[in-house]
């Protein structure tokens, strides 16, 4: 299948938590449609918040540039990776920190999205649910190479550890991906606060149960707080689906 000029956002909602362990929030989240993103910063109170802080902010100044030409998304997110290494050096009390990053343009009909790390992007359609991230992380490594099965990586001790982050390496490597949209999909973007607690069949259950993005978006935060709310959690939705020509010009 192609994706369709006629496709545009149509709806988009965000939420995120600070959970029920965790003292405070280093997740962040960006919407500026057609670009959306999440965050998942780490390194302690101040270094996570920061990093996320500023991966999102490179990708907010990518904004115009990413819609036109999915490319800049990548390079947002390597003078992300830049700047909170040079972040990290000037100031002792961040050092360590680092973030995930999920990054996507729905444009034309179509998904561009960029990845680091154990965020996801998952993509909602006639009433199933696909992942199309892969966790940089060692369990899901290691599920990959098959060492170890999908329902024993849900409890490995390990199973939080990510292999990618940005901050991290002077080079980090970036997954690129595109995918063709159809009418009515609907794409979330998630911190691992909500795919950790809650599992794809749960997660699909509240975005199909609900009237809106937004419902749906305080229903996966609440739904990952009833499963014991272990980590921050943030959620993006988008639906795309069909305008006329001339709406799609002018929108």
């Amino acid at each position: 299948m192609s994706g369709r000029s006629d496709l545009a956002v149509i709806e988009l909602a965000a939420a995120s938590d600070v959970g029920r362990v965790r003292a405070d929030n280093q997740d962040r989240e960006l919407l500026a449609p057609p670009l959306i993103a999440v965050a998942d910063g780490m390194g302690g109170h101040l270094g996570g918040g920061t990093a996320a802080g500023l991966a999102v902010d490179a990708l907010r100044a990518a904004g115009a540039a990413a819609t036109s030409d999915p490319t800049a998304l990548l390079e947002a997110l390597r003078q992300a990776n830049r700047a909170i290494a040079r972040a990290a050096t000037d100031d002792p009390d961040l050092t360590g920190m680092g973030t995930t990053a999920t990054a996507a343009v729905l444009e034309g009909g179509i998904l561009y999205l960029v990845h680091v790390g154990d965020s996801r992007a998952y993509l909602v359609r006639d009433g199933r649910i696909i992942q199309v991230t892969e966790d940089h992380s060692v369990v899901a490594e290691m599920v990959r190479r098959g060492t170890l099965s999908a329902d024993a990586a849900e409890n490995h001790p390990a199973r939080h550890v990510i292999t990618r982050a940005l901050g991290v390496d002077a080079d980090i490597e970036i997954d690129a991906l595109r995918v063709d949209l159809e009418p009515a999909d609907v794409v979330l973007l998630c911190t691992d606060g909500l795919s950790g607690p809650v599992d794809d069949d749960g997660i699909l259950e509240v975005i199909e149960g609900s009237a809106t993005l937004e419902a749906a978006a305080t229903g996966l935060v609440d739904r990952a707080n009833a499963a014991g709310g272990p980590d921050n959690v943030t959620v993006v939705l988008a639906r795309v689906d069909a305008v006329t020509r001339e709406a799609a010009a002018t929108g």
